[in-house]
This record gives structure tokens, sequence and C-alpha cells, in this order.
């Protein structure tokens, strides 16, 4: 009696797997961690390299221990190790942990309807970064070269104290205006609620520049156009020492010349930065993480991203990372 039952059964099950594929049912479908292509490994020690990479398996275990993907497979990389330039010296290794947020989705493109793949890119990503600030082009636990072009780093946003942490702002990176705008958030873990960084003053700033600018005229011989702008530093640098200790704040494509100082929160404006070199902990090992960064990035208006960006941000845990520093 029981024989009958097992072709209706079997007809149910092909019935099941030969619907149209549903963007519905693939939202809700459980995801999987896999693992991707690793990224490099460059300059750092084999027994550096086996404890950077035991900080990086906790911030692993830390992830999956709280978040599991739905509607997608997330894609996870490792990179480790330093280029340092001539006349840099390092204090603690850079090495971060990247996940990618590959959807599932329906195949329009096949006959078949019920046929479903994986994403083969994403905007929306996670970072988690020991001892390097990428977003800052870049700041490492190491000093500015003095030879350096710049001779500072160009900080976007006032770092906010929220949530035990450093909010590092709000950036829109692609697709401005648009439903599907990609934005990044970026935060900072640090010892004690100090900084891996401190803000240059104007009168810093100005002499950088003034340097600069006398080699270029040096260099190029165009005088007649850089003395206007010479001009401008100086009248700055006789200004009173109050107004040269403040933090100097800039037009962003005002690099190759100097028109003048902007108001905090100005459009297209930067604060610039240095490392600060005594924030560390000089003693550690290069592998110990010093501070860590966490910068989400997500594409707005899609219902994978956000349902996924919403848990994982559960799930990394600053405590966690912050009692984890100079470990």
């Amino acid at each position: 009696m029981k024989y009958p039952i097992l072709p209706a059964l079997l007809f149910f099950s092909l019935a099941a797997f030969s619907q149209d594929c549903s963007k519905a049912l693939l939202r809700k479908k459980p995801g999987v961690w896999k693992a991707g292509l690793q990224g490099s490994i460059h300059n750092v020690s084999a027994p550096e390299l086996a404890r950077e990479k035991t900080v990086l398996s906790v911030v692993h275990k830390m992830i999956q221990a709280n978040y599991s993907p739905t509607g997608c497979q997330v894609l996870y990389s490792t990179v480790f190790g330093k280029y340092p330039l001539p006349g840099q010296t390092y204090i603690a290794d850079p090495y971060y942990f990247a996940m990618y947020f590959l959807r599932y989705l329906c195949d329009e493109n096949s006959a078949d309807k019920s046929k479903s793949y994986v994403d083969i890119s994403t905007p929306t990503t996670v970072n988690i970064a020991a001892n390097a600030i990428y977003s800052l082009n870049a700041l490492y636990a190491a000093n500015i070269p003095s030879d350096d072009f710049r001779g500072y780093l160009k900080l976007e946003k006032w770092p906010q104290k929220k949530d035990g942490a450093w909010f590092m702002g709000e950036v829109v990176e692609g697709d401005r205006g648009l439903p599907s705008e990609i934005k990044e958030y970026k935060w900072l873990i640090t010892y004690n609620d100090t900084l891996p960084f401190v803000y240059l003053s104007r009168k810093e700033y100005l002499l950088i520049q003034k340097k600069r600018m006398e080699q270029t005229i040096k260099d190029e011989g165009a005088s007649a156009f850089y003395n206007q702008f010479l001009k401008n530093i100086n009248d700055q640098l006789n200004k009173s020492e109050a107004e040269l200790s403040k933090p100097a704040v800039c037009p962003w494509n005002d690099e190759e010349r100097f028109t003048g100082f902007v108001a905090e929160g100005t459009a297209g404006s930067f604060i610039a930065v240095k490392p600060n070199l005594n924030y560390y902990h000089k003693k550690l090992p290069g592998s110990s993480p010093q501070f860590f960064t966490v910068v989400y990035k997500i594409s707005a208006g899609d219902p994978v991203f956000e349902e996924n960006m919403t848990n994982i941000k559960k799930a990394v845990d600053f405590t966690i990372l912050k009692n984890m520093l100079g470990k």
C-alpha cells in the first residue's frame, strides 16, 4: 500500500524544480561562505604572518558566529604585506579581511526559466583592516617619507565619537543620486579613544606648500604663474599664531596652488593630517593590531544587500575588536 505514494512524491519534486525562478525565493535562500582568491603576501616574516593569520581568523569566526548569509554567497579573502618607500619605517604591519556579497540571481538569458546563478561581481563589500586606513591614500603605522610628493594625507570628514568607536563618515562612491547609489561608511577602532593621526596646522600646511611651490618654480621657471600663489601663502603666514594654529581645511584640488583655506564642512574640501607615531606601542611585534578600520560599502535599494548588511553590522562587534588591540 505504500508503493503508490512514491510516484506522487516524485511528481511533486519534479514539479517544484521545474517552476520558474523566483527572485523572492532566491532572496530567502540560505547563503554560503566561500574562500575566494587570496591576496598578496609581501615583506612579512613567517612568524609574523602566522600571527596575522590568527588575528584575521578570530575576526572571521566572530562574524560567522553571529551572521549567516541569506540570498547570496559571501566570498572572502585576505591580504598581508607592506611596501616600504625609501625613508619609511613601519611600526606595525597592515593586513585585512575582505568580504564580497554575491547575490543569487535568476538567469533571464536561459531557456530554462528555473535556472539561477551566483553574481560575478558586486558593489557591496565589507573590509576589516589592521593598522591601515586605506581611504587616506593611505595611512599606515609608518612615517611619511621626507621626499613624499604631498607631505600629508587627505581626510574627507571629521571623525565623530560614536558607539565606542570613531565614525569616519559617509561617502558616496558611485551612482550618485540614483536608486542604486553606492555609499561607504567608515569606522575606526583605536586605543583609549585616541587617533593614529594628527591634524596639520595651517602653518605646517603653508610651509609644505611654500617649499613645494618654490621647488616647482626652480624646476620649471614658471614664477610668473606661481608668484600669485606664493603671495597668498606669505600673506597667510603673516597672520596671528592663533589663526595659524587652526587645523588646515583646504579645497581638494588646490594643491598645486594656494587660494586660501575654507570653512569646515565646505563641499569639496579635505582636512590635512599626518601619522601620529606617538600613538603606537612600539615594543609590540609588527603583527599586533594597534587599530582596526571597518568599511561597509553598499549599493542601496537591493533587499539582499540591505538585509545582509544590516545583519553583518550586528555581527561585527567593536568591543571584541577593541579588546584585540595590542595583543
